[in-house]
């Protein structure tokens, strides 16, 4: 099933790229790298395996080069691309602010031993190299493992079920070189999610600055920050909000020809990771701009895939469905924040919904590093007082409608699933809530702050991109540490 989707992706956008005559023999990369030639036949091949990604690569990559030479825009996106290299390969290994924010919690120093795995400040060895990560990283290789190693017991793993990102690094990264293979799709899908802001932007009527500065607030997001160096689903997660939405109001455009490959990329996302929310709001913002049967389609079919996958790929194929039994699992997080919601509901226990709410908003807040969160919520007020204010009734009309609709869904979906998940979030955090569950808001408090700076700031707007560098940085400048303020909550701890 993973190949059909990843084919089926791939088809769609070789056709929409490429003439016929160019575009079968570009398919034929995609199919010939899902053969893993270096599994089905010998290790040595490995290295075709990576031509051949990157061949693909190339092609997107183009594609954006040429939406951008269109613009006269190859600088910005020139820019932006170096901050996100320079982000990525300044956080990596004992420096990345995820595999660093449990002994930061726990206030020990690293005495990281190569090759070792150190429970204690949970730092561990990736994939038995000498390369650190966070140990959480020890339950994501089965999902790629499974594609590539027939007797390999995954009966232990609790994530299994968020498949995909596991088998697209399958196709290249082999034994000893996964996470060289993470890296570079976490940097790729990290710039990927900078240019469908900027696309988002221009749907939405954004002048040229505000989308300049879109880009260049989002290749300094701290939640890509703090997962980039990680071999897990939670980077290329947070990419597909963006990547999501771009596709989303593509689809309301009413351009029919794309319609497969977006409705594979907004149904792609929710293989990753459990990012529900990203596909409400996409089924709601179809119905608001009338693409009501892709609005129930898309989640049906989202739906559909992962029960596929779970009783059909996981139990009657490889055998097992993982560790569901375990308190980590995403299906006993869901059913634990259920059962607690239900419980504090149907004996009026007004004090724990109460710091259910709380504790939520509090992930909301902090998911969006505050400033973020306050952007959205001023950005909501000041296009209502705008239309309220209007001195023409012919100009009563809200500006920049589709900036609005798009804010207004992120802020109350995000919001209600904050309140959701807040049940959950005190078993994992001292704090009792996780902010890091509310970045997937940050598409609608990118855009919110472009505009804003565009507005009150002028040409000082530029400001904006170079803050939030200073926030993505402040580690390494000896500032602070955000990662216990992104991960928990907490604020003032910094690490050595």
């Amino acid at each position: 099933m993973p190949t059909l989707v990843f084919l089926g992706l791939w088809y769609w956008f070789t056709k929409s790229s490429l003439s016929i005559q160019y575009s079968r023999w570009y398919f034929l990369l995609g199919f010939l790298i899902t053969l893993r030639l270096p599994v089905t036949i010998a290790p040595q091949l490995e290295i075709l395996n990576w031509t051949l990604y990157l061949s693909m690569v190339g092609l997107i990559g183009y594609r954006i080069f040429e939406y951008f030479r269109q613009r006269k825009q190859l600088i910005v996106v020139g820019l932006a691309i170096t901050i996100i290299l320079f982000n990525s390969f300044t956080h990596l290994f004992l420096d990345s602010p995820f595999t660093y924010s449990f002994r930061l919690l726990s206030q020990l120093p690293s005495n990281y031993i190569a090759g070792k795995d150190n429970n204690l400040t949970w730092e561990c060895s990736y994939e038995d190299t000498s390369l650190p990560v966070h140990c959480d990283m020890r339950h994501f290789i089965p999902s790629e493992k499974i594609f590539t190693e027939t007797s390999y017991d995954a009966s232990f793993s609790v994530f299994l079920n968020r498949f995909f990102y596991g088998y697209f690094n399958s196709l290249v990264g082999m034994s000893g070189h996964r996470w060289f293979m993470s890296i570079s799709v976490n940097i790729f899908l990290w710039i990927s999610a900078c240019v469908a802001i900027y696309r988002i932007g221009e749907i939405a009527n954004l002048n040229e600055r505000m989308r300049n500065i879109a880009m260049l607030c989002c290749a300094s997001s701290w939640g890509f920050v703090h997962f980039v160096a990680q071999p897990s689903p939670h980077m290329t997660a947070f990419a597909f909000a963006s990547i999501i939405l771009w596709a989303t109001l593509e689809l309301t455009r009413d351009e029919f020809l794309n319609d497969p490959l977006l409705i594979l990329l907004i149904i792609s996302g929710s293989l990753v990771y459990d990012i529900y929310p990203l596909i409400l709001i996409s089924s709601i913002l179809l119905f608001i701009y009338k693409r009501p049967l892709l609005g129930v389609l898309i989640p049906l079919l989202s739906i559909a895939l992962n029960v596929c996958w779970k009783y059909i790929s996981l139990q009657q194929i490889l055998g097992t469905l993982g560790n569901i039994q375990s308190l980590s699992s995403p299906s006993s997080n869901l059913t634990y924040s259920f059962q607690n919601w239900t419980k504090a509901i149907l004996s009026l226990d007004f004090g724990r919904i109460w710091q259910f709410l709380s504790n939520g908003f509090m992930s909301y807040l902090y998911g969006g590093m505050i400033f973020g969160a306050i952007a959205s919520t001023g950005l909501l007020i000041y296009l209502a007082i705008q239309k309220k204010n209007a001195a023409n009734p012919d100009e009563n009309q809200l500006l920049f409608p589709l900036l609005f609709t798009i804010t207004a869904c992120f802020c109350t979906v995000m919001l209600i699933a904050m309140f959701f998940v807040a049940a959950q979030s005190e078993i994992w955090s001292p704090t009792k809530f996780l902010p890091r569950f509310a970045f997937y808001i940050y598409p609608a408090n990118t855009l919110a702050i472009a505009f804003l700076a565009d507005k009150f700031l002028n040409r000082g707007s530029y400001f904006a991109p170079i803050l939030t560098f200073i926030i993505a940085n402040s580690t390494i400048i000896k500032i602070a540490s955000m990662s216990a303020f992104f991960e928990y909550g907490l604020v003032g701890l910094y690490w050595q």
